[in-house]
């Protein structure tokens, strides 16, 4: 509890207010009338479809909100006499990190690229704590411990673009925990842990909600995790709130058997003794642990393989591989018999028909400053097809996925993370290559849109012969879309 805190507030008091709260951007309407309450010693939970304004109800409590941004309400923290709506940059940067902490719904964009998490978590500490540097350093491998990681040591050394999503994510909730603020924004907080890591950072918040009486308002698609947690639930439907749970799933689509492919036939992906090994910099001349060690699978035309293990595992390394994005340590990657990986790979644009990547972060993988469908036209355009043919088709494409009209046309800062994640997965399929790698392809949407991005995913392997190649830490999810299901664990991959 911050030294600022008043010691009145009894434990169920509120912390958070926010009562007639809209946003409206243009022309258009993202927040219409939301009002709730957080609770000291609470973790309250804001369900809603995708789009329904759940993150940008969060970012103006943070005041992250788009430039340009026409706001009404109030939102108020105790303790702090004036409207949250509105208020000087320099007095955010004051709440911001000491008085709220705040973990968006995109990780790896929270942390800056070029620093190692020491230093950034370092630089969150000192700036509102008055330590040494190295009382500061000592305090951030203590907080990458209580977020779950076994080697804190070594994860402080290491850059975002040298961790998972997952890890990314745990580095996010470290730094926005480590000043004890009295209210926790996190924004899909668990959507990239396997379920081992998410019980135990559900289990830190909510002692940290009952050990320093933080209030915690989690947006989540996750049933498990209101269920889990939950003290107070509010629903988002249209940009209007509503106290209670509204927030309902459609039955899983169970995929169909496939057919056995022939004997002699090529498979779609061939990985052969792929090993990986992230280095160090230049100037630490030393050799990092196995990532992964003599990986082999295949995967043929027409079927799904599913990737599973726990958060840092090495999925996303292997995927990445798969679509050349990064080059193996050694070892080889075909699809439908060309190299993709290893001494005699095809070239850059060969490849770019032949595998395509639906990526676990969604923002980052868009350009924020180009609209939807200008980034669903532009592979076709890369390959050939007229600006005309491509904008169609990507607009098509769009439909299918589930954006509306209107929204085709905005830039991703515009759109939820459900709705960035749809284009992505447009812009992955619009080629319609031999090898998709969904890397988390449903995670970030609600229950409702999840069911009809895997049939069209269902659907256009049918029509296609497509190969998949998914990894998810949702075990069902898993089980019931693969054909064949691998763990990668201390660093080697094993059929299940």
């Amino acid at each position: 509890m911050n030294e600022n805190d008043s010691h009145s507030y009894k434990t169920g008091d509120a912390l958070l207010s926010i009562n007639g709260f809209g946003v409206q951007l243009g022309e258009h309407v993202l927040v219409r009338d939301v009002s709730l309450q957080v609770r000291r010693g609470t973790v309250h939970c804001l369900v809603g479809d995708s789009g329904s304004g759940k993150t940008m109800t969060s970012l103006a409590i943070v005041g992250l909100l788009p430039r340009g941004s026409k706001v009404n309400g109030s939102i108020s923290l105790a303790n702090v006499h004036e409207n949250l709506v509105g208020l000087p940059r320099q007095r955010w940067a004051d709440l911001r990190g000491r008085r709220i902490g705040y973990v968006g719904q995109n990780a790896l964009g929270c942390l800056h690229p070029a620093y190692t998490v020491e230093f950034q978590l370092v630089e969150a500490i000192r700036r509102h704590q008055s330590l040494s540097a190295g009382q500061a350093r000592a305090a951030a491998v203590e907080e990458l411990a209580a977020v779950d990681f076994p080697d804190p040591k070594r994860v402080a050394a290491a850059r975002p673009a040298e961790l998972s999503g997952g890890m990314c994510q745990r580095v996010a909730l470290a730094i926005a925990l480590c000043n004890r603020p009295s209210v926790l924004i996190a924004d899909e907080p668990t959507t990239a842990l396997d379920d081992e890591t998410q019980e135990n950072i559900l289990a830190l918040i909510r002692s940290r909600a009952l050990a320093d009486g933080l209030a915690a308002l989690l947006i989540t698609h996750d049933r498990q995790v209101v269920d889990d947690v939950a003290d107070d639930v509010t629903s988002i439907r249209d940009g209007v709130s509503t106290p209670g749970n509204e927030h309902t799933a459609s039955p899983p689509r169970v995929r169909a058997a496939r057919s056995a492919p022939a004997p002699d036939a090529v498979p779609a992906l061939a990985v052969s003794g792929v090993s990986m090994t992230y280095g160090r910099t230049r100037r630490h001349r030393r050799t990092g642990p196995a990532t992964l060690r003599d990986v082999s699978l295949s995967v043929d035309a027409g079927t799904t393989v599913g990737l599973i293990g726990r958060s840092g595992a090495g999925k996303t390394t292997l995927a990445r591989i798969v679509a050349g994005i990064l080059e193996p340590a050694s070892g080889e990657v075909a699809i439908a018999g060309e190299a993709v990986a290893g001494p005699n790979r095809v070239d850059r644009r060969r490849k770019a028909g032949l595998v395509q990547y639906v990526f676990q972060d969604p923002f980052g993988s868009l350009n924020p400053r180009r609209s939807a469908v200008t980034q669903v036209a532009e592979p076709l355009v890369a390959s050939g097809a007229s600006a005309e043919e491509a904008e169609a088709r990507a607009r098509a494409m769009l439909t299918d996925v589930g954006l509306t009209p209107a929204q085709v046309d905005r830039r991703p800062t515009q759109l939820s993370g459900g709705q960035c994640q749809r284009v992505g997965i447009a812009r992955a399929l619009i080629r319609r290559p031999s090898v998709v790698v969904l890397d988390e392809p449903v995670s970030a949407l609600d229950w409702s849109i999840r069911d009809e991005i895997l049939s069209i995913l269902g659907e256009l392997q049918d029509n296609t012969g497509a190969a998949y190649l998914l990894i998810a830490h949702d075990r069902p999810l898993i089980e019931q879309q693969c054909d064949a299901i691998y763990e990668i664990a201390d660093a080697e991959l094993c059929q299940i």
